[in-house]
């Protein structure tokens, strides 16, 4: 598996639209509702490339025989009192990739940028009962609460999620 920062979204585009659409409508809680629409996806991804270009974000992918099979983002706090922080958004794996370590080389690689990039803080979220928060945990994100009723399910019911943190190095 070949994981790597990408600068633009162009190359990979069609790859990251079929990624968010299949992890959406297998039920990840990453900000959608299944079933998701690819006219939604493009928009989503069209609105990463501008932050991308306004460097408010970065973004890196995973790939399996020339296969994208995962992405994350680390999303770069832009206010004053926040430049040594960003948040770790969206990991995504196919689900046929999952428990393969696709998750946590990606995840290793965003906080190696943070960590260039002078973050000291990183935070994320996930859903109660998501396996990612095992995933977290392993990798020394402390748990810092939970928030109930929080984002609404596929099947309407509202769930809680979960914040956790990471100090750097």
């Amino acid at each position: 598996m070949d994981v790597q920062e990408i600068v633009t979204t162009a190359d990979v585009e069609q790859g990251l639209i079929e990624l968010l659409i299949e992890c959406v409508n297998e039920g990840a809680s990453i900000g959608f509702l299944p079933p998701l629409k690819k006219v939604e996806a493009i928009s989503y991804w069209h609105h990463v490339e501008d932050e991308l270009t306004k460097g408010e974000r970065r973004l890196f992918i995973a790939r399996e025989s020339d296969k994208l099979v995962g992405v994350v983002q680390l999303a770069l706090c832009q206010k004053a009192n926040g430049i040594h922080r960003a948040e770790i958004e969206k990991l995504m794996v196919l689900p046929q990739q999952r428990g393969k370590g696709c998750g946590r080389a990606l995840m290793v690689t965003a906080e190696s940028a943070a960590v260039k990039l002078g973050r000291s803080l990183l935070v994320l979220d996930t859903r109660k009962g998501d396996v990612a928060s095992k995933l977290y945990s392993a990798m020394g994100f402390q748990f810092a609460g939970e928030i109930p009723a929080f984002a609404i399910s596929a099947t309407g019911n509202l769930d809680a999620t979960l914040l956790f943190y990471k100090q750097l190095q």
